[in-house]
């Protein structure tokens, strides 16, 4: 009895040491082979050059006596000669009722568009469901964010709230709000010649896009002092300070070309005239603006490039002195981590005999089970990620886009089963 006892304890002993050298070994085994891997994607990189520059276009400065000003024109609107751009006051009390007016034209807007869409013979229940039909609506573009039609959709709400009250009313709709229109333009007409008598008003002597940003910079930079601008000078005027005029109500910018000047600090700085080069402003404006290349000045150890443009002249009407990266070289390629990035070292020998050592980029990918070594070239760096090229982009297997690339360190070859 005793020694079937012992028996079956050395068994037991034994079949657990068992389990646990095979669970350590499979553990081991896994954790050795595992492996890291993520997917290269394609991907597109500005490169550029950073510069400071001031803004250069044809100006008009408008100045007038008054304490207050109400722009009658929204900044960048095109005005013709003889608009009335800019009201002046020099009691506040008139701010109040130029709101006045603004809120009767809004309302006699509301009422006209009412009137256009027919208020006789309507159906009063058609027209309820109507305006939980604009309410959904509005709703609708809110919640998604969807502002593209959001003013005529609130316009059409108040409308046919106007038509809906005025249907319960009487039957005599359109009447009355026809009436309600000639009301309200009395009125309008009244306020608005209470204003003129205390109001002064500026018309554009020429005609151009109004901005309400007068720096003082005016008369001081202007297209034709750009012919004899050195990368000197052009520091120097960056270095001065202006004001604007105490008096300014805004300014006009005439002519359909506005222009760039920049400084770089290095020479040669790889640009050429004539050519169209992509600028992206980043401070005051965020865009990228396509310019043309006019005028290209080294001087010393900096650079001065002239570029011109006959778009976005609204959008950079109030820019004056802006920090900008001139892009100068678009790569695409292939995206991948650091991590995933291999170099070899290889010497090669030259036609004369010498030997030289080479470096040479290479990147593992999964090919079904396997690892396999695809060469690479390296077109730009971060301290993130490379971009990168086939070695052979005519090679039937290479590295592209959407393939998943290793990135363990060491412990992977050429061939080596992965999975």
């Amino acid at each position: 009895m005793k020694e079937s006892t012992l028996a079956t304890k050395v068994m037991i002993a034994i079949l657990c040491l068992g389990v646990a050298v095979y669970l350590a070994i499979y553990l081991f085994r896994g954790w050795n082979q595992d492996i890291v891997t993520t997917y290269a994607y394609a991907y597109s990189l500005d490169v550029g050059r950073e510069a400071a520059g001031i803004l250069v276009r044809e100006e008009i400065p408008l100045t007038g006596s008054g304490g207050y000003i109400d722009q009658i024109l929204g900044e960048g609107v095109k005005a013709a000669k003889g608009d009335p751009v800019v009201l002046l006051y020099s009691d506040p009390s008139v701010l109040t009722t130029r709101q006045s007016i603004r809120s009767l034209e809004a309302e006699i807007e509301q009422l006209q568009y009412a009137l256009s869409s027919g208020t006789q013979n309507t159906d009063a229940s058609r027209l309820d469901a109507q305006v939980i039909d604009s309410i959904v609506s509005l709703r609708s573009l809110t919640a998604g964010g969807d502002l593209t039609d959001l003013q005529d959709s609130a316009l059409n709400l108040r409308s046919m709230v106007f038509k809906r009250d005025y249907t319960y009313g009487s039957g005599a709709a359109a009447g009355e709000l026809n009436q309600l229109v000639l009301d309200k333009q009395a009125q309008l007409t009244q306020l608005n010649q209470s204003l003129s008598q205390v109001s002064t008003t500026i018309y554009a002597p020429v005609s151009g896009i109004y901005s309400a940003a007068s720096d003082g910079w005016e008369q001081t930079v202007t297209p034709a002092m750009l012919e004899g601008l050195t990368a000197g000078g052009l520091a120097e005027l960056m270095a001065q300070e202006h004001s604007p005029d105490p008096q300014s109500a805004g300014k006009l910018v005439t002519g359909s070309t506005w222009y760039f000047a920049a400084l770089l600090e290095d020479a040669g700085a790889g640009l050429q005239a004539g050519r169209s080069y992509a600028v992206d402003f980043s401070g005051d404006y965020y865009g990228q603006v396509m310019m043309t290349l006019d005028r290209v000045v080294l001087e010393g150890d900096r650079t001065l490039a002239v570029f011109s443009c006959r778009t976005h002249l609204a959008d950079t009407a109030m820019l004056r002195l802006q920090t900008v990266d001139i892009v100068t070289q678009r790569l695409e390629g292939i995206r991948v981590p650091r991590r995933a990035l291999r170099v070899a070292t290889e010497d090669v020998t030259g036609e004369d005999g010498s030997v030289s050592q080479v470096n040479r980029y290479y990147v593992f990918t999964v090919v079904s089970s396997q690892a396999e070594e695809q060469e690479v070239e390296v077109l730009y760096s971060t301290d993130s990620y490379y971009l990168v090229r086939p070695a052979d982009t005519s090679a039937s297997s290479r590295l592209r886009a959407g393939d998943e690339v290793i990135l363990n360190s060491s412990g992977v070859y050429d061939g080596k089963v992965v999975r």
